[in-house]
């Protein structure tokens, strides 16, 4: 469903383009929260069944008397959510109604930093997260919510430092991370799940520094080195690198992806795809070895039968097609693997483009 951003802007497009030289200054206001700008992705989008009015104000005098004298058309939406709220509920400020003054947070317009609960919302009037002040800081526990209502992250904090446990969560409710901070240093043992809720590694930190026993150094030294030998375009090398990485560690995901993305930039398709999938058979909320897997399989067919134009100090151009035929079984396959990793969080124009080319 389009959001109700992008429907209202179209309709005010059409019937404004003709009797305006210079662009019009709209502002849209949600639930009392000013947003200048059609607001980012992660920030929660708006559909027409989320909203329970919508006041367009065009008369000059009536938008000062709003505060919003900069602006040719402020639009007024009130969410369904907001608008069964409790006055008690709608009295607790957001942090997207305030501003940050030296560092302390400030209602706007105020001079004492604020003390007391705040709780932000997405678009749609469902709660992003929520958490206390004390003299402007943070103080006690934060916590900050999917889209969905499912838990994203907590900690704690005191005096604006993070103190205490911390804890974060996948999309799918599977813890991913636990620790705990002192100071607003990690310290003490970490640990890092799977979204399948198996272990992916402890890691032991003191004051913020992460103390690795001598085979995680190892490990995460070849993992480094095959990094860098994939920036400076030595992929071969990357891949033998990242094969003793495996080694080591047979069920670390992120190695698999690497090496995965150095054949694919070696155009070795078939091979980026198996390491994809052991990423995925591992991870499978891996938003960035979803997307690789689908390009993986986009350019092995159009680049099949394609020929070489170029090669020249290790470098390939090859030619290729401008949309590839493949089966439909394989197209499928594609589509929800750019779909779920849009979904998990991947926006990037490349990959609306491809859901628009092979997914419509």
């Amino acid at each position: 469903m389009k959001t109700l951003f992008t429907t209202l802007l179209l309709q005010f497009l059409i019937v404004f383009a003709f009797a305006q030289e210079a662009e019009e200054r709209i502002l849209y206001v949600v639930d009392s929260i000013a947003v200048i700008d059609e607001p980012e992705e992660g920030f929660g989008s708006l559909s027409e069944a989320d909203v329970q009015k919508i006041t367009v104000v065009t008369n000059k005098a009536a938008i000062e008397q709003y505060g919003y004298k900069d602006f040719d058309k402020v639009i007024l939406i009130t969410t369904k959510a907001y608008a069964s709220r409790s006055l008690e509920l709608k009295q607790i400020p957001s942090t997207k109604a305030m501003e940050r003054i030296k560092g302390r947070w400030h209602l706007i317009n105020s001079p004492t930093p604020y003390t007391g609960p705040f709780i932000d919302y997405f678009l749609n009037g469902k709660k992003q997260g929520e958490g206390n002040f004390k003299d402007g800081l943070i103080e006690g526990t934060r916590t900050v919510y999917y889209p969905d209502g499912k838990k994203n992250f907590q900690r704690n904090y005191s005096n604006g430092i993070e103190n205490g446990e911390a804890e974060q969560y996948f999309s799918n409710g599977q813890i991913k991370y636990k620790g705990v901070f002192k100071d607003g240093k990690e310290n003490g043992s970490w640990k890092e799940w799977y979204s399948t809720s198996k272990l992916k590694r402890l890691t032991e930190f003191k004051d913020g520094k992460a103390m690795p026993s001598k085979e995680q150094e190892k490990f995460h030294a070849l993992l480094s080195k095959a990094n860098q030998q994939f920036r400076d375009g030595n992929y071969q090398g990357s891949v033998k690198t990242l094969d003793k990485a495996t080694e080591m560690d047979p069920n670390y995901s992120d190695a698999y992806f690497e090496r995965g993305t150095a054949f694919f930039y070696d155009f070795k398709f078939d091979e980026a795809i198996k390491d994809y999938n052991k990423a995925l058979e591992l991870e499978p909320l891996h938003m960035k070895a979803l997307n690789n897997r689908a390009f993986a399989k986009i350019r092995k067919y159009e680049f099949k039968g394609s020929r070489t134009l170029s090669k020249t100090g290790g470098v390939t151009v090859m030619a290729s097609k401008d949309k590839a035929e493949m089966p439909k079984e394989e197209q499928e396959q594609i589509c929800a693997d750019l779909k779920k990793g849009y979904q998990l969080g991947d926006k990037k124009q490349m990959i609306i483009d491809a859901i628009e080319t092979y997914c419509k």
